[in-house]
């Protein structure tokens, strides 16, 4: 051990390395031979050699050393499955996202996207199986809800989905609200996802959607409300103009690379008034333009993000993106 070395003379013993060099984020303390510090992520098993003299003025002595960093293995649930704990982990970081919500059919709602947790450090036990829950988007051409998504204790609830002629459904992230009503407004969906039971809130993230608008007949000036994000709540439509897009989703580079996930749906809005409003980033429904394509389905959401479904503008609402569970350690 270098690092205990000791002289008979009693001289001072001076550590360096005399070749290779340290892991990035180490550093060799010259007077001990203590190597301090901490190394970053690797994106695949990586090993460094290194080699490491004691001298004194009158001898020197060289030990090779050999330090792997290991990559971190990533587990990605699209479907429904298990977990089977590795025997030596004893956490994950978990991020768990739900199906999200369809849009409403004609003008309306946007669907919101599923609920969002992300627990780093998630305690498992070594051995043990774990039931790992991926809810799907909803495929209903009228603003059905998505499904929940489940790993262990954690519960991400599945979006609302937005409808023609109502308010929005409640959900992990609230739909946007319809146009039609006579005094003018359809509220938008709230969000459920934080306070889920199992969960601290803290880890839990989900947005309401916004409310829809309608300023009589003729000529329609009628808009739905985009659906609430992970990131952002879905906002509420302005009459006779272009609509605002679906809340905005939030990113995380569990996978290995940074990815929004589960944006709220872009509203619908009536023939020849405005443009629909675009998807959340992160897979909400994007915009079908009016005018000759008004009886044209809006966009769904991203699949395996839980992005909430586009609202018709006069036709069918777009699906909900599928959700998915993702796990390293």
């Amino acid at each position: 051990d270098l690092c205990g070395a000791t002289d008979p003379d009693s001289d001072t013993i001076t550590y360096s390395v005399s070749s290779g060099s340290l892991p990035s984020g180490l550093t060799l303390t010259s007077a001990t031979g203590a190597i301090t510090g901490s190394t970053s992520a690797v994106g695949s098993d990586t090993v460094t050699t290194f080699t490491i003299q004691a001298a004194t003025t009158d001898a020197t002595i060289t030990r090779q050393f050999t330090i792997t960093q290991k990559a971190p293995v990533v587990s990605s649930y699209t479907s429904s499955s298990n977990f089977v704990v590795p025997t030596g982990v004893s956490s994950v970081d978990v991020l768990v996202v739900a199906g999200g919500g369809a849009g409403g059919d004609g003008h309306s709602g946007g669907g919101g996207a599923g609920g969002l947790i992300y627990r780093p450090g998630f305690t498992v036990t070594p051995g043990a199986t774990i039931p790992v829950t991926v809810g799907n988007g909803s495929t209903s051409p009228d603003g059905g809800d998505g499904q929940d998504s489940v790993f262990s204790n954690l519960t991400a609830k599945g979006g609302g989905g937005g409808h023609s002629s109502s308010d929005g459904s409640p959900g992990g992230s609230g739909a946007g609200g319809s146009c039609y009503r006579p005094d003018g407004q359809q509220d938008g969906g709230s969000a459920t996802q934080p306070n889920q039971s199992g969960d601290s809130g803290t880890y839990g993230f989900g947005n309401g959607g916004g409310n829809g608008s309608y300023d009589g007949d003729p000529p329609h000036g009628a808009q739905g409300g985009s659906g609430g994000g992970a990131g952002g709540s879905g906002a509420q439509s302005g009459k006779r103009a272009n609509a605002p897009a679906g809340g905005v989703g939030k990113a995380y580079s569990i996978s290995g690379s940074s990815v929004h996930y589960a944006g709220g749906g872009g509203n619908g809005c009536h023939q020849n008034v405005g443009q629909s409003g675009a998807g959340g980033t992160g897979g909400g429904g994007g915009s079908i333009p009016d005018g000759a394509n008004a009886n044209h389905p809006n966009a769904p959401g991203t699949a395996n993000r839980g992005g909430g479904g586009g609202g018709g503008s006069d036709g069918q609402g777009g699906q909900g993106g599928s959700g998915v569970v993702i796990l390293t350690y």
